[in-house]
């Protein structure tokens, strides 16, 4: 760059070469540093051929591991975004295919008299030292890091403060294999990141739920980092090849859209545990925050840990048929290596999350699920998911309350930023009476994953058990502006309505599940008889479906109490699950009085006060 040049001046742009800050109109645009750095490269020599050999040397110092022309390509794709430039249609810079890429505008460039333009802009910003300048530096002495198999580049920012970063995102890694099949893999790797970190006690990591809408995005990370209310974003990228893994990643301050660290790690994938472990603490150190030692994992086979990866990506799915296909995987990872603790808690929480959506006999559900996560801990103690799923197992199916706050705690103790744990916690504490730490708990697993509906839909769940029935329904339909059709939300958000007397909104919201034909047929029912024939129907369709408790409920609101009796008797007989709900359900309230149901509630939890949910 020629020393005496400070801006670059083309079409309504300007960029300050000093402080890497480019402008649009005299309004900042956000520019990361490679992108900048491929701008100045141009710049420099506007109407000439800069080659992608030089703007590779530029970008990455020569020891970096990195697909060059992938990551080249990326930040050109950075850099015209930012410039509202197209490859096709170019009025910046053109592409020679192959060859490189040449700046076409006119470009002016001035010093002194453009400094004062720019430092009057931003007065506070123009007296700190340019960050990219101290990001050339390090990068510059940057040496191969060879240490426990692990081989790298690691860049940092030297002689400033680390800042102070409390909460961070990880975004999908991007998949460098170019085997599309292998984006399972690349999932993994983030899912297994974002767990790792949250293992640290001190951070508040934003949940894989809230982050994979972000895979692939062109969203700026100021933008991300908005939304999801985080400090600081991860982004990085995955490649596998035969057995061996690389992971870069590099640490972003949301803020500044600085990038305060970057690293590159390979290993052999049978050590790609402990390659996980060793990517989350260098990024916590780097932000200076306080850093739980994280168990040195064993080795793992190979085919049992793609197995495992692909059982959670069809976890994710949250399908009905993923999950099948998940519990498939995990079982064929465990037959491949018995030992393989996290396949036991990969069955554990499919068990227990399909129960939950109906998708597998509950009963069955929380047996299987119970089972998995008491072998996983059998060989592997520190699992908090597997924690988590067997103090949720406790509550729904044994009704072993001390049993299942043990649980729970020492789940808390081991990942506080598990959102769906925190999620199933919450549960816990509504069953247990204990509404204000229940919604409080609810709180914090939608801080951890603010996009995630069942979350969501739990804390609409956990107002309602508590009969805050308005913060109930401004919570669900905060929930369906997520998803307007997602049907657990659409269940408390009728429940309240009804507490609330708000009947024919109640009938409103049926009339948008139902079809023109039966929407009419409620209507007509509501209007003639009132809202108690519509409960008697439900019931009628919720015990054909085989949900009893649930027929139950809608019974009792029939004003058909004999029925809702009868069938909690005969579910208590069978120790249905669902049967916990009674010592906190609203609709359960006009039977309260009744001996035969407080015998029924006394016997799900012996300390309930039947009277008093």
């Amino acid at each position: 760059m020629p020393h005496n040049v400070r801006v670059y001046r083309f079409g309504a742009f300007a960029v300050d070469a000093r402080t890497g800050e480019l402008t649009h109109n005299g309004q900042k645009t956000p520019l990361r540093d490679q992108p900048l750095q491929l701008l100045l490269a141009l710049l420099e020599r506007p109407g000439e051929l800069v080659t992608r050999d030089e703007l590779t040397r530029r970008l990455w110092p020569a020891d970096t591991f990195v697909d060059f022309d992938r990551g080249l390509n990326k930040a050109m794709n950075h850099l015209r975004d930012a410039l509202h430039d197209s490859a096709d249609h170019p009025q910046f810079i053109e592409t020679l295919p192959r060859k490189g890429y040449r700046f076409i505008a006119s470009v002016t460039s001035g010093a002194d008299d453009a400094e004062r333009v720019i430092d009057a802009a931003w007065p506070v910003r123009s007296k700190r030292r340019p960050w990219f300048v101290a990001a050339a530096i390090v990068a510059a002495t940057a040496v191969l890091v060879v240490s426990g198999g692990v081989r790298g580049t690691r860049r940092w920012i030297s002689g400033t403060a680390a800042p102070h970063i409390a909460s961070l995102a990880v975004i999908p890694l991007e998949n460098l294999s170019g085997d599309p099949e292998q984006e399972y893999f690349a999932d993994g790797m983030t899912d297994a990141l974002i767990t790792d970190l949250a293992k640290m006690g001190s951070l508040r990591v934003t949940s894989r739920t809230s982050v994979v809408r972000y895979k692939g995005t062109k969203r700026t990370i100021k933008d991300i980092g908005r939304e999801l209310d985080v400090d600081a974003v991860v982004e990085g990228t995955v490649t596998r090849a035969s057995d061996r893994v690389r992971i870069t990643a590099q640490l972003i301050q949301v803020s500044t859209d600085m990038h305060l660290w970057a690293e590159t790690y390979e290993r052999d994938l049978s050590e790609v545990l402990d390659l996980q472990r060793v990517v989350a603490t260098d990024i916590a150190r780097r932000i200076n925050a306080v850093v739980r030692p994280l168990d040195r994992p064993r080795s793992v086979q190979p085919e049992a840990y793609g197995l495992y990866l692909k059982g959670r990506y069809a976890f994710y799915e949250y399908t009905s048929e993923g999950w099948q296909r998940a519990i498939d995987l995990f079982t064929r990872a465990i037959e491949r290596d018995p030992t393989f603790a996290s396949a036991y808690a990969g069955v554990a929480d499919t068990y227990v999350v399909a129960g939950a959506y109906n998708a597998i006999p509950t009963d069955e559900a929380l047996t299987r699920g119970k089972a998995a996560a008491a072998k996983a801990l059998e060989l592997d103690e520190g699992l908090a998911s597997a924690h988590y799923a067997l103090a949720t197992a406790r509550t729904w199916y044994d009704w072993d309350w001390s049993g299942a706050e043990r649980e729970f705690q020492r789940a808390l103790e081991l990942n506080p930023n598990d959102a769906l744990g925190r999620n199933w916690y919450g549960g816990y504490l509504s069953l247990r009476r204990r509404h204000d730490e229940a919604i409080a708990e609810h709180e914090r697993a939608r801080d951890l994953d603010p996009l995630s509906l069942i979350v969501n839909t739990n804390l609409a769940r956990a107002l309602y058990w508590a009969r805050r029935y308005e913060e109930a329904i401004a919570q669900a339909r905060r929930t369906l502006e997520l998803d307007p059709r997602f049907g657990v939300a659409l269940f408390w958000l009728e429940g309240s309505l009804r507490h609330q007397g708000l009947f024919k909104e109640a009938v409103a919201l049926r009339q948008q599940v139902y079809g023109p034909e039966r929407a009419q047929v409620v209507a007509r029912t509501f209007e003639r008889e009132g809202f108690a024939p519509l409960m008697r129907e439900c019931g009628d369709a919720y015990r054909k479906s085989g949900s009893p408790v649930i027929a139950a409920r809608c019974y009792a609101q029939s004003g058909d109490r004999e029925e809702a009796l009868a069938l909690l008797e005969a579910c208590a007989e069978r120790r249905c699950s669902a049967l916990v709900n009674t010592t906190v359900e609203p609709d359960f309230d006009v039977l309260r009085h009744e001996p035969r149901f407080q015998r029924l509630v006394r016997k799900v939890d012996p300390d309930a006060a039947a009277t008093h949910p």
